[in-house]
């Protein structure tokens, strides 16, 4: 059934790729989360904590619905549910505004009593301009409340803008600017929507659908993760569950962490002439509330996927030789090379040592250069003709640098071999397969052509066993030569 099921995707593979999604390399970046720890900054944050693939550097506690002393503790709460009591939680500058309407119910909402031993870092802005200042990548930025911390990062240190890859700011409105998380801070938000920096502005847009009643946390009591767990404390609470009756409770900044993981539920538009800014015009609130179901349950997987809600990993659907394997595999190299050897082997049309070497190669380029697919450039050493050239396919599918994207190039050399050279943002590796490894599979090749020839199936046979033992045995960091390539 797995075959039947991909080999339709295969034959889509084109189409989708003529249509690259934009998304694939935004969320590999560190992300810092920025909350003033209304109620629905807590299911925010953690929808996001739920998941240990999105890297989640630490929290700053802005001034807004609370004060950030006060929303520290309920941040400490929650990263004890969580386990994460080494996380950085950090409290922005305290101005002492007049409060909203609402601060005194969200007060009331508790999550237990936080651990002593997590420390608060009470200079919230000098802790964010030494993460940004120290840290190799840029990243993204998450504001659920005012804009008033990074702000005055900005003030202090302009240069730190090119450390930020972008905002995700939950905001009632931009075009015209309102909301509360705009005007408490006016100013903040002013000199944050005038940089350059490229922010996505998510809202509710008032809809109707968007209601969180008693069923939400009914269901949450039937399953035992953290974010069902905060679901219960903050559900079960009186403040709450007369507004949850009444359907007086909407998703709000739960819809940026939606927007993150799932962005194709969000309709996005440019601000013009403000090109760097976008903001929702529309989304799908049934199928955020099922991505919020699936993450109370546990069953939603955060990836890259383009058609697949969660790659298929269930032994049943996979040949009996195969499930042999799939469990040792994924937990030694993980879901994604899996899912690129999988996709790769249904693509090649046979289980082949080489093709399933050149997935390996492929999901390792992706890691040293820290992208999604559809970004590597490549230029392939193997040649055009087997065996060598299977390698072609490992790579293609797994980085999505496709000939139909004009992304891998083949060279014309004399003598081919298993290696390729990526190229991203001025940066080149090159990767070959080391010679033990190549000499192993010659003695296998070698051992099946003696055996029974090239035409005879015993001779494919023993190249799929061999291709399952490399499968599940070789360690992508450990098999190839990695080499910077100086293009100056």
């Amino acid at each position: 059934m797995i075959r039947k099921i991909i080999v339709s995707f295969i034959l889509l593979f084109p189409l989708f790729l003529c249509q690259a999604s934009p998304f694939h390399d935004e969320n590999h970046h560190p992300l810092i989360v920025d909350t003033d720890c209304a109620f629905d900054d807590i299911r925010a944050v953690s929808m996001l904590l739920s998941f240990p693939d999105i890297e989640v550097t630490g929290i700053v506690v802005t001034e807004g619905t609370l004060l950030p002393e006060e929303g520290a503790v309920k941040i400490k709460s929650l990263m004890h549910i969580f386990s994460l009591d080494t996380m950085a939680v950090a409290c922005g500058r305290t101005m002492n505004r007049p409060g909203p309407a609402w601060r005194e119910l969200n007060r009331s909402v508790t999550l237990g009593n936080p651990p002593q031993k997590h420390k608060v870092i009470t200079d919230g802005v000098a802790w964010l301009m030494n993460t940004l200042e120290t840290s190799d990548e840029t990243v993204t930025y998450v504001c659920l409340g005012p804009l008033s911390t990074i702000a005055e990062v900005l003030q202090k240190n302009p240069a730190l803008i090119n450390k930020i890859y972008r905002i995700i700011w939950y905001n009632e409105s931009i075009n015209p600017a309102s909301g509360f998380n705009y005007t408490y801070d006016k100013a903040a938000a002013d000199l944050i929507i005038n940089t350059k920096i490229r922010i996505d502005l998510i809202s509710k847009l008032n809809k109707e659908e968007a209601f969180l009643d008693t069923s939400l946390y009914a269901y949450a009591g039937n399953h035992k993760t953290a974010l069902a767990t905060v679901l219960l404390k903050t559900g079960s609470q009186s403040s709450l569950t007369e507004r949850q009756h009444q359907h007086h409770l909407k998703m709000a900044d739960e819809l940026v962490s939606a927007y993150y993981t799932n962005p194709e539920l969000f309709d996005m538009t440019v601000l013009h002439p403000k090109v760097n800014i976008r903001y929702n015009r529309d989304y799908d609130p049934l199928s955020v509330k099922a991505v919020l179901s699936d993450m109370i349950s546990g069953i939603y997987a955060h990836s890259d996927n383009i058609v697949f809600s969660s790659f298929p990993v269930k032994p049943e659907m996979y040949t009996y030789d195969v499930r042999n394997i799939i469990d040792s595999a994924i937990a030694r190299h993980g879901i994604t090379e899996w899912k690129a050897c999988v996709m790769t082997d249904e693509f090649h049309g046979h289980l082949g040592v080489y093709s399933v070497a050149g997935a390996k190669m492929g999901t390792l380029a992706m890691e040293i250069f820290n992208v999604g697919p559809d970004v590597l450039k490549v230029k392939s050493f193997a040649g055009i003709k087997p065996p060598y050239s299977c390698l072609n396919d490992g790579i293609q599918v797994s980085t999505g640098s496709t000939i139909g994207q004009g992304l891998i190039t083949i060279a014309e050399v004399e003598k081919t071999k298993p290696e390729a050279v990526f190229t991203h943002d001025g940066r080149s590796v090159r990767l070959k397969l080391k010679d033990e490894y190549l000499a192993m599979i010659n003695r296998d090749i070698e051992e099946g052509l003696i055996k029974f020839g090239l035409l005879d199936d015993g001779y494919w046979k023993l190249v799929r066993r061999s291709a399952l033992k490399y499968w599940l045995e070789w360690d992508r960091h450990e098999i190839f030569e990695i080499e910077e390539i100086n293009t100056n």
